[in-house]
C-alpha cells in the first residue's frame, strides 16, 4: 500500500462511517472519489478523510446527505445549515424503515438490520436516525411478553449495544463541553437508555463518562471525583437506593435523576427529577442547567 493511502476498513475505523455508507456516498452522491488498486480496491487519502469528517459535521447540523455535495462545493456550510437544519424526512419514510428493522428483529436477521441502519445513515444525520429509528425500535420491544418476544428483545439489545457503543466511541472525540457522569443504581435497569442518553449528551456537546453496570451512590461519588464530572445523570427503572444516598451525592455535584422517578416524587431535596422516561427531557434539563449557570 502506498504511503498516505488507506483501505476502506481503516477509513471506517478512523471516521466511524460504515463501509456500506462510504460506498453509498461515493456511488449515489459523488461525495468522495477514492483511488483504486489494480484489483479495484478503494484507497483513501488524507484529503478524503478530511472530506468525510466535513460531511459528518454537515449531517450532524441537520443538512441532508443529498445537499452535502453542494454545500461542500460552495464552501458555505453556515448559510446552508440555516435553511436546512430543520429538514427532516416525512413520517412515511421513517415508518417504512422502522417496519423493515422490526421485521429484521423478529426473524433474527442481523445483516438486514445493519443494512437498513446503514442505508438510513447514508441519507440522514446520525442524530435523526437515532431519534426517529433506533429509539422507536427499542420501544417496540418492551420487557415481558411471550418467550418469542423476550428472545427478540434480547437479540435487538445485543445489536443496539454494538451499534450505539461504536457510535459513542467515534462521537466522544468531538465533545468539549461539561463532563457528565452517566450511570444507574438499578441492577434491573436496561443499559440501552444509557447509551441513547450518552449519544444525545455528546450531540449536545457534553463529554460523557458512562458506567454500564449498576453501582451504588457511594461508588458514584467516587467515580464523579475521579473523572472530574461536573454533574451526574442517573437513569433509573425505579430503584435508586433511596434519597439519602442521592442527597449525599448531590452534596458534591449536581445530580439529575431520569427514567422511572415515581418512587422519588415528593422526596427530592438536593437533586433534580426529570419527569417521564423521555431521554430528550433529561438532556434538555442539563442544557438548561448549564445555560443558566453561564448566564448567572
Amino acid at each position: 500500500m502506498s504511503k498516505g493511502l488507506y483501505p476502506i476498513r481503516t477509513i471506517s475505523s478512523m471516521t466511524g462511517v460504515n463501509p456500506v455508507t462510504l460506498r453509498a456516498w461515493e456511488r449515489r452522491y459523488g461525495l468522495i472519489r477514492p483511488q483504486r488498486t489494480p484489483k479495484g480496491h478503494r484507497l483513501y487519502t488524507e484529503r478524503d478523510i478530511d472530506r468525510i469528517n466535513q460531511i459528518l459535521v454537515l449531517l450532524d447540523r441537520g443538512i441532508p446527505i443529498s445537499q452535502a455535495r453542494q454545500v461542500l462545493d460552495e464552501g458555505d456550510g453556515d448559510a446552508a445549515a440555516t435553511t436546512a437544519e430543520t429538514t427532516d424526512p416525512g413520517e412515511d419514510t421513517w415508518s417504512a424503515l422502522l417496519t423493515r428493522m422490526r421485521t429484521g428483529v423478529t426473524v433474527y436477521d442481523e445483516q438486514a438490520l445493519s443494512e437498513c441502519y446503514e442505508e438510513a445513515c447514508s441519507l440522514f444525520a446520525p442524530s435523526q436516525v437515532q431519534h426517529h429509528l433506533l429509539a422507536p425500535l427499542y420501544r417496540q420491544f418492551p420487557p415481558g411478553g411471550s418467550a418469542d418476544d423476550q428472545a427478540a428483545r434480547a437479540f435487538l439489545h445485543s445489536w443496539l449495544r454494538t451499534v450505539l457503543s461504536a457510535r459513542m466511541h467515534h462521537r466522544c472525540r468531538r465533545a468539549a463541553g461539561p463532563r457528565v457522569l452517566l450511570a444507574t443504581t438499578d441492577s434491573g435497569a436496561d443499559d440501552i437508555p444509557l447509551l441513547l442518553l450518552g449519544l444525545q449528551l455528546i450531540d449536545h456537546g457534553f463529554r460523557t463518562a458512562l458506567l454500564g453496570c449498576a453501582v451504588d451512590t457511594d461508588a458514584l461519588a467516587t467515580a464523579a471525583r475521579q473523572t472530574g464530572a461536573e454533574s451526574v445523570l442517573l437513569w433509573t427503572g425505579g430503584d435508586t437506593g433511596g434519597t439519602a444516598g442521592l442527597n449525599r451525592l448531590a452534596g458534591d455535584v449536581p445530580v439529575f435523576v431520569a427514567g422511572n422517578t415515581a418512587p422519588l416524587q415528593g422526596h427530592a431535596e438536593r437533586f433534580t427529577l426529570v419527569d417521564g422516561e423521555d431521554t430528550g427531557a433529561a438532556v434538555r434539563a442539563l442544557d438548561t442547567h448549564y445555560n443558566q449557570r453561564q448566564s448567572a
